[in-house]
């Protein structure tokens, strides 16, 4: 037997206790989002509480549980390498690569020079020979690099963030995995010498280069897995788990061959399987058909397992040593703080923005999590002579990290000007403002219920006849002419759509009035009787006979129930929207192209007045009109995609 019948069972029973404290920390971290903390911070403290040092729900040593750490670091390398699509980051690639290069170079130069020197201050360094204060003042220095795309891109969606400065925020915090993963690799076999106090040799550098090239070759294998994998699976949770099997067989396979290779090298080989991971993803997403069946997977499953990677590294920090050292944790901070403060703003300079929006471009690069936790973990476990001081330490700084870098970063863009976020004088999206033109119980009726989806609604009538006092929370304006002027006056030019509510004649002129003086791209006309509907046609209206569309609707949901009900927005979390492309950056993109939420459908793209029924290589332009069906939140991110 591999393990005694005994140890067989201790193993099983930390694992099903383990299950059940995931289970609940799922649950519990929530109540810390409600309070606006961060999820993993949640995760964190649930681990903490359940571990060994507080209410010793699991066994003091976790080390049995150390497959999940490797399937959970997969996992995020894999999420991290999704998130490097190069189609949405080609046009602002010498952004991103000047502060790139800056945060590289000037985070880790700084922040090495500044530890070095602080050495004495930080606790569990003052002891310490100075060979093991500089390889840990290498290893800080490289961790205060990373950032976390998870946190940017929640905090991206929820203000609807679009523009140079956002697209540059993300680019950068993306790439800069790849390059701390690099980077790591170096200053690791660098700290590894420092502390065993062997002599350097420059063939250990190149014994490294070496690792991170077969690392990256075997990360484009591993992508080919992937790829073959979402060919033949066609269940998700069949392709999940074996997704995770083939992560944690990238740990393994490094243990493989830095044994396998140490007996017959002087120097074994050591695969970065964090780079394997990262380079898999980036491999399936941007060089195969499947770039949405892996962002699916990780978007629907990555809570849970970032659930059990956090708790299970709250469980195992030592919490005597977080309280002893939390001034070092807090000192560690500032200087994680002034470096990247420093490189983005000489970035920012050196792509010459203005002084004032210079001083705003750390922000977005405070937070950490996955790769920096999982880096530590690494640390952690090879170090030992300093190793559990270092993660409690470094976990406290991040968790510091994760309370202030989303306000930070939210801040930044919203005073970039780059937020979309719905007005606070109303509750509707900046661009949805609609007139409702005659007055009576449908416009009133039809004013509360778009008012109701968000829209800005106005109802205007020349009417004298009608008592406009049974108009409650509807915005009814009485005037004397419906002309030029008067539409001027309630600000038309911004109307996004205009109902009008007339009889045949008096609608045409409105109409008419409407294509000359103001263009308003959506013109609906109701008329009680199918008259002259021609010439509305000529000026690009929709005419509307309630008797035949309610024969039509009828007769579209005995022929396709589901879909009318989809379409008339009756299936619960399913609305429909058209969207007109103003971005730059869409024009000319492939709709395979364009990432989308995941559950987002595309029905027809309008151009010239033609509507088309599009396939993945319809290519979008600039004014066309996109229809498209899913949840409120979720087009709203494809309206922020399409226009700014």
């Amino acid at each position: 037997m591999i393990f005694p019948e005994n140890e067989i069972t201790e193993i099983i029973a930390v694992i099903v206790a383990f299950g059940i404290i995931v289970t609940a920390s799922n649950h519990l971290a929530k109540i810390f989002q409600n309070i606006k903390l961060p999820l993993i911070t949640g995760f964190i403290i649930v681990g903490i509480f359940s571990g060994p040092y507080l209410l010793k729900m699991l066994p003091g040593n976790l080390n049995r549980l150390g497959f999940i750490n490797d399937i959970s670091l997969a996992f995020i390398a894999f999420a991290s390498g999704t998130e490097i699509y190069l189609k949405e980051i080609r046009d602002k690639v010498r952004d991103i690569t000047v502060m790139t290069t800056a945060q590289l170079v000037i985070i880790f130069v700084l922040g090495f020079t500044i530890i070095l020197l602080l050495a004495d201050y930080i606790p569990f360094m003052s002891g310490a020979g100075q060979n093991t204060k500089t390889a840990v003042s290498l290893l800080i220095s490289t961790i205060f690099i990373a950032s976390s795309p998870a946190s940017a891109i929640a905090v991206i969606n929820e203000l609807r963030a679009r523009g140079r400065f956002t697209k540059t925020a993300l680019g950068v915090t993306v790439i800069k995995d790849i390059f701390v993963i690099i980077l790591f690799a170096v200053t690791f076999a660098v700290a590894e010498v420092l502390v065993s106090g062997n002599k350097f040799n420059i063939s250990e550098i190149i014994i490294v280069f070496a690792d991170l090239l077969f690392s990256v070759l075997i990360g484009i294998v591993y992508g080919k897995i992937l790829e073959l994998n979402f060919k033949i699976a066609k269940n998700e949770y069949i392709d999940i788990s074996i997704i995770l099997l083939i992560g944690w067989s990238m740990f393994l396979l490094s243990s493989f061959i830095t044994k396998i290779t140490s007996s017959f090298l002087t120097i074994p080989l050591h695969l970065e399987a964090l780079l394997i991971g990262i380079v898999a993803g980036f491999y399936v997403t941007n060089y195969t058909d499947y770039r949405t069946n892996l962002e699916k997977l990780t978007n629907h499953f990555g809570h849970y397992v970032y659930a059990a990677f956090f708790t299970l590294i709250g469980a195992t920090l030592s919490v005597d040593l977080l309280i002893k050292y939390w001034t070092a944790a807090i000192l560690l901070f500032g200087i994680r703080i002034l470096t990247v403060f420093g490189a983005s703003f000489v970035g920012s300079l050196i792509l010459k923005e203005k002084i004032k929006e210079a001083f705003l471009s750390w922000m977005p690069y405070v937070t950490q999590a996955g790769i920096s936790l999982g880096l530590i973990t690494i640390i952690s476990a090879h170090f030992l002579d300093f190793g559990t001081e270092f993660e409690a330490v470094m976990i406290a700084v991040i968790v510091i990290n994760q309370f202030t870098g989303p306000p930070l970063m939210k801040f930044s863009i919203i005073k970039r000007g780059e937020a979309h976020i719905k007005s606070k004088d109303y509750s509707f999206d900046f661009h949805k403002d609609v007139f409702i033109i005659g007055l009576g119980g449908k416009a009133v009726l039809l004013a509360k219920t778009l008012k109701r989806e968000g829209y800005s609604v106005k109802v205007i009538s020349d009417r004298k006849d009608v008592d406009a006092s049974f108009c409650t929370d509807v915005e009814v304006n009485l005037v004397d002419n419906i002309d030029y002027e008067t539409l001027v006056s309630y600000n038309f030019k911004d109307a996004e759509s205009v109902v009008i509510m007339r009889d045949e004649d008096p609608a045409y002129e409105i109409s008419e009035l409407i294509y000359e003086k103001f263009g308003t791209p959506n013109v609906i006309v109701v008329l009680e009787t199918r008259g002259n509907i021609k010439r509305f046609k000529e000026i690009g209206v929709i005419v509307v006979a309630p008797t035949a569309a309610l024969i039509a609707l009828l007769e579209h949901f005995v022929r396709s129930p589901h879909a009318t009900s989809i379409l008339l927005g009756m299936q619960e979390n399913q609305e429909t929207e058209e969207i007109e492309v103003l971005a730059d950056d869409i024009h000319g993109m492939l709709l395979k192209d364009l990432r989308l939420p995941i559950g987002v459908l595309v029905v027809s793209v309008t151009r010239n007045n033609q509507v088309m029924l599009p396939s993945g290589y319809t290519r979008l332009r600039k004014h066309d009109t996109v229809a498209v069906v899913g949840s409120q939140e979720q087009i709203d991110i494809v309206r922020t995609k399409l226009q700014y």
